[in-house]
Parts: C-alpha cells; sequence; structure tokens
C-alpha cells in the first residue's frame, strides 16, 4: 500500500513493514520514542504558520538480524500540504527524517536548523498555504 503525498508523489505505508506494532490515527495517540525531540522541535516550529501534525500512519519492527526495534512512521499536517516521514533502513544507521512540503523533500535537520523566516520563505516556495501565511 501507498500514502499518496501528492497527485504525482508517494511513498511506502509504514504499516507494510510493521511486525511488532502498527497504528494508524491521531498523531497524539503515538509514543514517538527516539524522535519525540524531533516532533516537538517541528511542531513549535510549525505553529506560527498556523500548521500541525495531526495524523499518523506508525509501525515497529525488529530489525533482521538483530534484536533491535525499528521505527517507520509517516505524519501529516491538517492540510496535507506538509508530511513528516521517519525511515530507518535494515542497515544500522541508515535512514530518512525528511518534510515533504507540497510534495518536494526537505531535511527535518535542515528545517529545524532555520530561523522563522527562513522557513517562511520555503513554505512559500513550495505553495504552503495555511490561513496565517503571509
Amino acid at each position: 500500500m501507498y500514502v499518496h503525498i501528492t497527485d504525482k508523489v508517494k511513498v511506502k505505508s509504514p504499516l507494510d513493514l510493521s511486525d511488532l506494532h502498527a497504528y494508524e490515527g491521531p498523531i497524539e495517540s503515538v509514543d514517538l520514542s527516539q524522535q519525540r525531540q524531533n516532533y516537538v522541535l517541528l511542531k513549535q516550529s510549525l505553529e506560527p504558520f498556523g500548521l500541525t501534525l495531526n495524523y499518523i500512519w506508525f509501525a515497529k519492527f525488529n530489525h533482521e538480524t538483530r534484536n533491535i526495534v525499528r521505527y517507520h512512521f509517516l505524519a501529516k499536517d491538517e492540510t496535507c500540504q506538509v508530511f513528516w516521514r521517519k525511515y530507518e533502513a535494515k542497515s544500522l544507521g541508515s535512514g530518512q527524517n525528511l518534510l515533504y512540503l507540497n510534495g518536494h523533500k526537505y531535511k527535518l535537520t535542515e528545517w529545524l536548523a532555520l530561523h522563522t523566516e527562513g522557513r517562511r520563505g520555503l513554505l512559500e516556495k513550495y505553495g504552503v498555504t495555511p490561513a496565517n501565511i503571509g
């Protein structure tokens, strides 16, 4: 199964990878574990623009060769213009932590390093238009 981010961009559903726990629904019902601090920072960074992550596809799974729990998730805002994707690959230490702004990929670490005006510029560049941008 795929989740469509735009009519031209889709990602594999995290739920397809789960062998321990799968959840789809309100983001407040999920323990984001190692990504909790990133979630708090991302939430704060989106607030000035009236954007709120509100829905998540979340999966926990076992690493194939080691006894380690891994996580995949995809969260979206209420306008479906901003998605946050955490993908952990099979190799330890590999994976992605990305924002999709109307389908355009942007590294979460780079987004979090920007000041509000830099973030505003990116949202405008990629056509993200919540009610109070401008």
